[in-house]
């Protein structure tokens, strides 16, 4: 019923008994080739994937004029290698403006949005000359009250001069009183003007709200438009690489098990190719599921994180669990190959020891003198002993099945 979960025994080869560790070592130089072609492979390998990013028809770009529109709508952004001029989220920071002001795509178009920027910009050079006389009186304005202020403590420095009688006070109260009334009055007349600039600039100010949020609103269908067609081009750029990687990628995961089967030294070779066909696999997989939903799930389980300290304690709880699963399992694998019994009595008997103690075995007969293991049987071929534990007859060469 469960035979899915069933796992194989591992297959060792009895007539082949192959490289051991120790015999697998390979040169300096033949390490450092193979780096080398790791990262050669691997720049190569990155680089054409970039390439192909550019080969389906890519969405045209929304003009810099919807940075401003874009409000609380998100623009997607792009996870693949976009062409040089153009920048993140979509939109067109490189040709900001043209003759005629930004430069709108067909979604934009389409929706009427440069009509009413063409209105805003009418508006809003209808109210440049009053908000550049409105912005220079509060300057003036601010400047002014700065030095009521200074007046005022100089007028009170020259009262207390006074009340105690100094005979050359250095801020007169005269001078200052006098000063004083200069600069309200000059304030008195720069409020005046704001009060008559205030109604002039307001319904300007109202208009260009009100503008901008029928733009925000037309602005978004746009967006959604935009996003679905850079969510098609990223998926045919998907495809396109995977059909790229993937065929390389089982080709040579394939070469690679036949050879690690045969416990072939050229295995370390294709290994370098494997993990060159594996990193490219997984950038092509990691970024669309990254633009897919990744992105939004760590930024959900970063906002637990700042929100909710439990959640932080239970991912790092749960990564001890994890390093302990992959790394521990990694080492058992490693060991369970190398420690497999027959392995292990295939080796001792290289070195003449018994397979079960280690005992040395220049004393034996048909069984180890220390542990009493049984070591030889007769042979059916030539009826002369032979090792149970070696897949051939040592006197006639017949092989023993598995």
């Amino acid at each position: 019923m469960f035979t899915f979960w069933k796992t194989k025994d591992l297959e060792i080869s009895r007539t082949i008994p192959g490289f051991e560790e120790d015999e697998r070592k390979v040169p300096k130089t033949g390490l450092l080739l193979l780096i080398i072609m790791f990262i050669a492979g691997l720049f190569f390998g990155w680089r054409a994937l970039d390439d192909v990013a550019h080969l389906p028809s890519q969405p045209e770009l929304i003009s810099y004029c919807a940075n401003q529109f874009k409000g609380q709508t998100l623009i997607v952004e792009r996870i693949v290698s976009p062409p040089e001029t153009e920048f993140l989220y979509g939109i067109d920071y490189y040709n900001k403006y043209t003759l005629s002001g930004c430069k709108f795509n067909q979604l934009e178009i389409s929706a009427g949005i440069p009509a009413l920027i063409d209105e805003k910009n009418l508006l809003t050079k209808e109210r440049e000359p009053l908000l550049t006389e409105y912005n220079r009186t509060i300057n003036q304005l601010q400047d002014v009250r700065y030095r009521i202020e200074r007046s005022r403590e100089e007028y009170n420095v020259g009262l207390q001069e006074k009340t105690a009688n100094v005979p050359k006070p250095l801020y007169p109260i005269i001078d200052s009183g006098s000063s004083l009334e200069s600069l309200r009055l000059e304030e008195k007349k720069l409020l005046a003007q704001k009060t008559v600039l205030d109604p002039k600039i307001t319904p300007y100010d109202n208009k260009l709200k009100e503008l901008d949020k029928k733009i925000e609103s037309v602005y978004k269908p746009v967006f959604e438009a935009y996003n679905k067609q850079l969510r098609w081009y990223e998926f045919k750029v998907f495809l396109l690489q995977l059909l790229f990687v993937l065929p390389f990628f089982w080709l040579v995961f394939v070469w690679y098990l036949r050879l690690h089967k045969k416990n072939s030294p050229y295995t370390l070779i294709i290994t370098a190719m494997v993990m060159v066909a594996g990193v490219l696999f997984l950038r092509v997989v990691l970024f669309w599921f990254w633009g897919l939903f990744l992105e939004e799930v760590l930024r959900i389980i970063s906002e637990w994180f700042v929100k909710y300290e439990i959640f932080r304690t239970l991912l790092f709880y749960g990564g001890m669990i994890l390093s302990f699963g992959v790394f521990g399992g990694a080492v058992y694998y490693l060991q369970k190959k190398i420690f497999d019994p027959r392995r292990i009595t295939i080796r001792r008997f290289r070195t003449h020891q018994c397979p079960k103690c280690q005992a040395s075995l220049e004393l034996s007969e048909a069984y180890c003198p220390n542990c009493g293991y049984h070591l030889k049987e007769t042979c059916s071929v030539c009826g002369k002993e032979r090792f149970i534990d070696l897949p051939a007859c040592p006197h006639c060469g017949s092989q023993k099945n598995k």
